[in-house]
């Protein structure tokens, strides 16, 4: 089987790999965007993977254009594996169409539901109060909102909102997850499906959006969304910035409704540096990070050994893409 991969990853996984798979032959690609089988150069007309893996580290290289490019201009594939959990970016649409399985990764969910977490504890709890007091040198005091109690609604329960839900939940919130297709396995108190949330709104303390970008979600927060919400509620986007209507938000911001949002990604990014989310004191703004962890390597490598596995025995991969 030849398998496209980033020469990094592969040297990376390579006893791994063909533990796995004794009969893989590894087309590689390297940094500086040569492309190998065997030890020898690969002419484009000779390019033939059966699979392909679009590793963790293959993002941020020289070599990603590269890569995309000779998979969309080269026969279809078997299997394309992505360590990528979206799937709205129009690269992976366009990949999708040339392979009859297409698998995403929840490398990142773990990651990324303890940034959202850590964010939502750091507005409960008045942090920011207590390190001026103690750099004042005053003894004060501050009270702080327990999550223990609280209602979250998380829209978008697959990989990341689960992830996040869980965690809620440990902490002894009440966690309803939102999703088109419920399975009725979900880890979650309640689950409802888009058109029932707005009734269910009104009762939330925090409401984190994981959802997909795509034409049902875009503006999904927008006037009528944000009027529902529970006064000094929090919203939080760890998604897209399409799903916020931000002009609306800004103005209910002023309201009260959200009460406080925490704002990793936007419309326009990098965000304007003349842009009113900057200073406005019930924004928290980070820079499309929250994915940010030295563990999503890792755990994406796992999630490929796995379908890999699969793959191999010819078994039902996991987290395959239905489209």
């Amino acid at each position: 089987m030849q398998l496209f991969i980033y020469e990094p990853a592969y040297r990376r996984l390579q006893s791994e790999i063909h533990a796995i798979c004794p009969q893989v032959r590894p087309i590689l690609i390297y940094k500086d965007c040569r492309v190998e089988l065997d030890g020898r150069e690969l002419p484009p007309a000779e390019f033939k993977p059966e699979a392909a893996w679009i590793s963790p580290d293959l993002f941020f290289s020289p070599a990603a254009r590269d890569f995309f490019r000779l998979l969309l201009g080269g026969p279809r594939l078997k299997w394309l594996q992505s360590a990528a959990a979206g799937f709205d970016n129009p690269i992976f649409q366009d990949l999708a169409k040339k392979t009859e399985i297409y698998t995403n990764s929840n490398g990142a969910a773990k990651s990324i539901a303890e940034f959202i977490f850590a964010n939502v504890i750091e507005y409960f709890q008045p942090f920011a109060k207590r390190r001026d007091a103690q750099r004042a040198h005053d003894w004060k005091r501050f009270q702080f909102r327990d999550i223990a109690g609280t209602e979250w609604m998380i829209i978008g329960y697959g990989n990341i909102g689960q992830q996040t839900g869980i965690r809620a939940r440990a902490f002894e919130a009440r966690v309803t997850g939102v999703r088109r297709h419920p399975t009725g396995g979900e880890p979650a108190d309640a689950m409802l499906r888009p058109e029932e949330m707005l009734d269910a709104l009104p009762g939330m303390d925090v409401v984190v959006l994981t959802a997909d970008s795509n034409d049902s979600t875009r503006h999904l927060v927008n006037a009528d969304f944000l009027a529902a919400m529970k006064p000094r509620s929090v919203l939080v986007n760890i998604a897209r910035g399409a799903l916020i209507d931000e002009t609306a938000l800004l103005e209910s911001l002023s309201r009260g409704k959200p009460g406080y949002a925490i704002l990793d990604v936007f419309e326009t990014e990098p965000l304007p540096k003349e842009s009113p989310f900057w200073d406005h004191p019930n924004v928290r703004v980070t820079a499309h990070c929250a994915a940010s962890s030295p563990m999503m390597e890792p755990r994406g490598d796992a999630v490929f050994l796995r379908n890999l596995a699969h793959y191999t025995a010819k078994e039902p991969l996991e987290l395959q893409v239905r489209f």
